[in-house]
């Protein structure tokens, strides 16, 4: 039963500010507390009564709603990765492949949530992890994508890969893009990689950036294969980007390990779609 809701936004949407006031009174007159985070946006607003401490906006919700475009949902899901919790997205974004009730609409489907009536679909979430001079530096979850690029380079970088301990194949380009299923439709999609249906696929795809190689193609593999990417160009200040949003420099000779997490992300579905049909809308297919 839901019983408390935290609701996630953009921190500079000022534009977002009469949906969230709407969306508030909508849930406490359902008789749902809510949950909003500590963001200066709010401040003298009527609604930052709500505003409560990180632990408890993130472990003390039974429903996570996010409002924006698909960058805050990201944001969002690493942000509840791992609590189990649902997660219903009104998109006020511009393409919205993860936020797929919009503001007009979502009255109606999210007073069904509220109900009980709702499905959900479990996404895959990847770990990266930062290896230099044989010790983990970080690591962090992703449902998009994790980039390895040159940065503010214009020369290219190479790089070397290993799938299961055997080495795969070394090429020289611009980076690499891992993505999960879901984050096929994003950079991986620009990059010439296939569209993946990722409501069962437990894969990852490798496309690489601008490769100096026309042997180099997106490839698919299993999410449990163990992959490395080691940095073969002894340059410093290149960068590993965490779902277009987290920035980690990373220098030559490191390596990024690529492994499934179990901490996965359960998104609400839209009732009168399914996901050909997002891509059919989102894509401007006939």
């Amino acid at each position: 039963m839901i019983q408390t809701a935290s609701i996630n936004f953009r921190p500079d949407d000022e534009s977002s500010m009469p949906l969230l006031a709407n969306l508030i009174e909508f849930l406490e007159k359902n008789h749902i507390r809510v949950h909003l985070p500590e963001y200066d946006i709010i401040r003298g607003e009527a609604f930052y009564r709500l505003a409560v401490p990180r632990d408890q906006f993130v472990n003390g919700a039974d429903l996570i709603i996010v409002i924006g475009g698909d960058g805050t949902f990201l944001r969002t899901a690493r942000l509840f990765c791992g609590t189990g919790k649902p997660i219903f997205g009104i998109n006020r974004g511009r393409l919205g492949f993860l936020t797929e009730f919009s503001p007009v609409e979502y009255p109606v489907y999210l007073e069904q949530v509220l109900q009980g009536r709702y499905a959900t679909v479990e996404r895959l979430v990847l770990e990266v992890a930062l290896h230099r001079d044989g010790k983990e530096i970080t690591s962090q979850c992703f449902l998009n994508d994790a980039v390895l690029h040159k940065g503010s380079f214009s020369r290219p970088i190479r790089l070397e890969l290993e799938i299961d301990g055997n080495f795969f194949s070394s090429y020289t380009g611009d980076g690499l893009i891992i993505s999960t299923p879901t984050g096929s439709t994003a950079y991986a999609l620009s990059a010439g990689g296939p569209i993946i249906t990722p409501t069962e696929a437990r894969i990852l795809l490798l496309s690489p950036i601008c490769p100096h190689s026309l042997a180099m193609r997106p490839l698919i593999i299993p999410a449990s294969s163990d992959f490395r990417a080691r940095i073969a160009s002894d340059y410093k200040n290149l960068l590993l980007t965490i779902d277009g949003q987290e920035v980690i420099g990373i220098d030559g000779k490191d390596e990024i390990l690529i492994r499934q997490s179990h901490k996965n992300i359960n998104l609400i579905t839209h009732p009168e779609k399914n996901y050909f049909a997002i891509l059919r809308e989102k894509l401007g297919w006939g």
